[in-house]
């Protein structure tokens, strides 16, 4: 049984030449589905329409085994009825209950408070229960929602971007949290992000929307390491994407990478002689010189030829051929005032640190 069954179509309300349609399908296989995608790509309206919010035109929802929605069988259960918990991006916790009874409030069956106390316990918020909401941090307010959406025993857990507004170490912390409570709880989460760092952290299956279009899905891992498609590519925000082979690792804390026929410099990584890796590049990391340059800290000099320069919003990525592709992305000021075109022999400066991983 997979636990996010999805195939419909749904228009946004707004009439126009620009209205936003939704076309999406997709069978989840991880416990933990990652909905990813740039701004205005369809997350929320997604989310919205497995909730109960927003009724597609036509088309199934089934959530961990159970048909919510149906055009052609005229399903569609109220949102009370789904048996589906909530965690947004601002935590709504009721401002004049303390934590224990914000838990406590959607509870089902048993002692409530006896439950809000193991759930609270259970995301690492069990001192906080007489504490009001005002005066919890951000990560902790998102650990109390968690907690509340779980008393109510739903049947799954959406997560509409609940660490946006947290920083790096409460990122990291609730991102654990939240693994950890999906796999002693069974319960199968669909969680919304744009972080690719978050989305490789915490899910099992992603699915990559693009402009209301389901444009790829997998492990999470394969999407970002091996895209299908240059829309996919520009989704998960990797301009450059490799396969790399390890040829060695060096005392002094860095690894050597066949990168495609070219040998590269990277952080050390925890994998053997010899292991296939995926590694990931971002246009934004590479500089162009015009000539080979020495006495910098970018343990990466490439030269190569220019195919292509393309705008970019404000920039311009500019394709360079080496053994291998990679792409820049520059100011448009650096363009003209280097004179780069296609054929310009440039010069790759990339530091070590630049290269990553992809788990």
């Amino acid at each position: 049984m997979n636990p996010f069954e999805i195939d419909i179509r749904l228009e946004h309300e707004n009439s126009g030449p620009d209205r936003f349609t939704l076309e999406a399908a997709f069978q989840a296989s991880g416990q933990t589905t990652v909905l990813f995608g740039p701004s205005g790509a369809g997350k929320t309206t997604l989310l919205q329409a497995v909730l109960g919010g927003r009724r597609p035109e036509r088309g199934r929802i089934q959530v961990a085994g159970r048909t919510v929605f149906d055009s052609e069988r005229a399903i569609d259960l109220p949102t009370r009825q789904r048996r589906i918990g909530v965690v947004f991006q601002d935590a709504l916790l009721f401002p004049h209950l303390d934590v224990r009874h914000n838990v406590a409030f959607g509870a089902r069956g048993g002692n409530r408070y006896a439950l809000a106390q193991e759930l609270l316990d259970r995301v690492e918020g069990g001192h906080l229960g007489s504490r009001m909401p005002v005066d919890l941090s951000g990560g902790e307010k998102q650990r109390i929602a968690l907690a509340r959406a779980l008393a109510a025993r739903p049947a799954a857990i959406l997560l509409d971007e609940p660490f946006s507004a947290l920083d790096g170490p409460a990122r990291e912390a609730l991102g654990e949290t939240v693994r950890q409570v999906q796999a002693e709880s069974g319960i199968p989460f669909l969680h919304v992000t744009h972080d690719i760092t978050e989305a490789l952290r915490i899910g099992d299956h992603m699915v990559v929307l693009d402009q209301g279009r389901v444009v790829q899905q997998g492990r999470p891992s394969d999407v970002v390491a091996a895209p299908t498609s240059t829309v996919a590519a520009r989704a998960v925000g990797t301009e450059n994407l490799y396969r790399a082979r390890v040829l060695n690792h060096h005392p002094d804390g860095y690894t050597t990478l066949d990168l495609g026929g070219v040998s590269v410099e990277t952080g050390l990584m925890p994998s053997p002689t010899g292991d296939e890796v995926a590694v990931g590049l971002r246009a934004e990391d590479v500089l162009i010189s015009l000539n080979r340059v020495t006495g910098t800290s970018a343990r990466n000099v490439l030269a190569g030829t220019i195919t292509e320069l393309s705008p970019r919003g404000s920039a311009i990525e500019v394709r360079v051929e080496t053994p291998v592709a990679i792409r820049a992305l520059v100011t448009r000021a650096s363009v003209q005032e280097l004179r780069l075109h296609t054929g310009s022999p440039v010069h790759l400066l990339i530091k070590a640190a630049a290269f990553q991983r992809l788990i």
